[in-house]
Order: structure tokens, then sequence, then C-alpha cells
């Protein structure tokens, strides 16, 4: 079976986003978190990221901090 029984929000969510803010195809947004920027980079080395230093996006929420790459699937 390819389609989900359930539309999630979130499928919902990514089908409306505007093509420019879309991944392009054959590509995966992974994301690792930490208590800090170090932690987090330190969590994508451990998750065979090849080079924790280019990411892609980050934020800190509540003092979480969450660092996304972009990978080919």
């Amino acid at each position: 079976m390819t389609t989900p029984l359930i539309t999630t929000l979130i499928d919902e969510q990514i089908a409306e986003l505007p093509e420019a803010q879309a991944l392009p195809e054959g590509r995966v947004l992974m994301l690792f978190t930490g208590p800090t920027m170090f932690e987090a980079k330190r969590a994508a080395a451990e998750a065979f990221i090849e080079n924790p230093e280019a990411w892609s996006c980050r934020a800190c929420l509540c003092g979480e901090w969450t660092v996304g790459y972009e990978v080919r699937a």
C-alpha cells in the first residue's frame, strides 16, 4: 500500500508548502537535538553526518538546540 490510511495534519501542511520552501527532490531533512549546539552537532556526527559544521538550519527553543541537515535520500 503506497498511501496512508489517514491523512495527518503534517501531511496536509506539507502539501500546502510553497515550492520555494519545499526540499529538493531526493533530499531529506534530518534533525538532531541537544542541550547545547555542540551536543546537537555531536549527535549528528554520531549519526554519521560527514560534516556536522555544515548544518542547514538551527533553532533554540526553551534551552534545547535543534540542528538540521539536508541529506540525500
